[in-house]
């Protein structure tokens, strides 16, 4: 399963465009290659960097087999009929310097059942044995001078 952006380049540099502080619109995503006996897809934004100590950023789970994509502003547009957001879309912003965000998103054999506003973790501990492929996208989004 491979993930993609027409946004930003795998390891290249998030917009300010996509940022908390500026627009904050969720960027284009698409994938492929999604396995056999996928029965929902998740998707997963985390800042990486050791001072953030993996803050989720977004978290939507329920989307269909048949979606390929979310297109460039699709958290504020309207996601996927079927899809929710567990985490709402909060944009990049680091309080200082350069930070690398984390997209992940999971082909699952069933849809794990989590409360509205549930937790990443609560979300991998139910999903747990139920992954069947992931695929991951990283970019890098550096908070501006003041």
């Amino acid at each position: 399963m491979e993930l993609h952006s027409s946004s930003f380049d795998g390891g290249g540099t998030i917009s300010a465009r996509y940022g908390k502080r500026a627009e904050n619109v969720s960027p284009q995503l698409s994938w492929s290659d999604v396995p056999a006996g996928t029965r929902s897809l998740a998707l997963a934004m985390v800042d990486l960097h050791p001072i953030a100590r993996g803050y989720v950023h977004w978290v939507v789970t329920g989307l269909a087999p048949e979606v390929s994509s979310l297109a460039e502003g699709a958290a504020a547009a309207g996601m996927p009929a079927g899809s929710r957001e567990l985490v709402p879309y909060a944009g990049p912003f680091p309080p200082s310097g350069t930070h690398e965000y984390e997209f992940t998103l999971y082909a699952l054999d069933r849809e794990p059942e989590v409360p509205a506003g549930a937790t990443l973790v609560r979300f991998l501990d139910a999903a747990e044995g139920h992954i069947l492929a992931t695929a991951r996208l990283s970019g890098n989004f550096t908070r501006e001078s003041e």
